[in-house]
């Protein structure tokens, strides 16, 4: 009994040494464990910050990615357009130099035809030029027979002239002695009082116009001076008519004649008128 006692005591007693070095252990290692523990939890916690750091950074960085793609597709689209732009203006281009070249070969065409029109021109000309040099001399020889027929023509309206002037004198010489001759058988048929009354000429009938209206100073009858004379059968003497337009205005007694104007007393047969310049005068009324 003792001994068994002894072997559970001395069994007791290594127990007690080998629990002593378990609780030795265990309370080294719960202080390792604890400060593992926290190690652990603030590299945790350190992880989840970086985490959350990094989480942060790849948001900026996937906005940033994001407004990237958006610009290069944005660039994309704008280059897809000026492609598509170039391509219509490399279209136009290639038509447009189909069309100048079209319009090349056609002005080289007008230029060969020009050419050849030029020579046709100057061949032309050539002969234009003998032509008018034919002309000019056919021109000169022109001028001098017309020349020379000026001064026949002038020669010839002098003639016609002093011819005329010649004709109406033989008239005035005509007029005059068939005025003489009524004057004489209105002198021996009425007397020497009836040869002084106004006659009115009976030949064809003489129109003029009054020049100037004027007043004697001596008699204050009222004077005209018309436009025409001796030359036109006016005699002294002479009733003449004066009429504004289809109006009848008065009568006009010549009292002196000239070749080219005559001077008569206006007779107004005791009517209020008013004789003005440009008045129409004639030897009888229609």
């Amino acid at each position: 009994m003792a001994t068994l006692t002894k072997v559970l005591v001395i069994i007791a007693a290594v127990l007690s040494l080998f629990l002593s070095a378990l609780v030795i252990a265990y309370s080294t290692n719960t202080d390792r464990i604890l400060a593992d523990r926290d190690a652990e939890i603030a590299r945790s916690l350190a992880a989840q910050g970086q985490l959350a750091d990094n989480a942060t950074q790849a948001s900026a960085a996937k906005a940033s990615w994001e407004k990237e793609r958006e610009a290069l597709n944005s660039q994309l689209t704008e280059r897809d357009s000026k492609t598509r732009e170039l391509e219509r203006v490399n279209a136009e281009m290639t038509r447009g130099k189909a069309k100048a070249e079209q319009e090349l070969q056609a002005i080289t065409l007008k230029i060969a035809e020009l050419g050849e029109t030029v020579k046709t021109q100057a061949t032309l000309l050539s002969g234009y030029r003998d032509e008018v040099s034919a002309l000019r001399k056919n021109e000169l020889r022109f001028r001098e027979q017309a020349v020379q027929a000026d001064d026949r023509i002038s020669d010839l309206e002098s003639q016609n002239e002093v011819l005329t002037q010649s004709v109406r004198a033989l008239r005035e010489q005509l007029e005059e002695a068939r005025l003489t001759r009524e004057t004489s058988g209105s002198m021996g048929m009425l007397g020497v009082s009836a040869a002084k009354e106004p006659f009115v000429d009976t030949g064809i009938p003489v129109t003029g116009t009054i020049e100037n209206v004027s007043t004697d100073p001596s008699t204050g009858a009222v004077l005209a001076k018309i436009n025409l004379g001796s030359n036109d059968r006016i005699r002294e003497n002479q009733k003449l008519f004066i009429s504004r337009g289809k109006d009848f205005v008065a009568n006009l007694i010549i009292v002196k004649t000239d070749m080219r104007f005559a001077i008569g007393r206006v007779d107004s047969l005791s009517r209020k008128v008013d004789v003005q310049s440009g008045d129409s005068v004639t030897t009888r009324l229609q």
